[in-house]
C-alpha cells in the first residue's frame, strides 16, 4: 500500500490527473505513429551499430589470428630445434667397466 500511496501522493493538483488521463486516452492513437517511426529508426541504428562492430573487431581478430599463428610456428620451430640441439649435444658418457646401483 505505501507504494501506492507514494504514487498517488503527486496528484494534489487536477492537471496531473489531467495529464495521466489524456495519456491513456491518446496511447492507443499515438502507439502507431510513434511505432512507424521508431521501428525504422531502431534499424537503422541497429545497422549501423553492427556494421561499425564488424569495422573495428574483424581486423582485431584478424590480426590476433595472425599473432597467434606466428606465435605457434615460432614455439614449433623452437621444440624442433631444441630437439636437434639434444640429439647432437654431448650426453653424459658411461664409464665402461663400472656398473650403476
Amino acid at each position: 500500500m505505501a507504494l501506492l500511496e507514494d504514487v498517488t501522493k503527486g496528484l494534489t493538483s487536477p492537471t496531473g490527473l489531467a495529464v495521466g488521463i489524456g495519456a491513456v486516452i491518446l496511447t492507443p492513437v499515438l502507439l502507431p505513429v510513434v511505432s512507424s517511426v521508431a521501428r525504422p529508426l531502431a534499424r537503422a541504428v541497429l545497422s549501423t551499430g553492427i556494421g561499425l562492430y564488424r569495422q573495428t573487431v574483424e581486423p582485431v581478430s584478424r590480426a590476433m589470428t595472425d599473432l597467434v599463428s606466428e606465435a605457434r610456428q615460432e614455439l614449433a620451430a623452437g621444440s624442433t630445434s631444441a630437439a636437434q640441439e639434444e640429439g647432437t649435444s654431448t650426453k653424459p658418457h658411461r664409464k665402461a667397466g663400472k656398473s650403476e646401483g
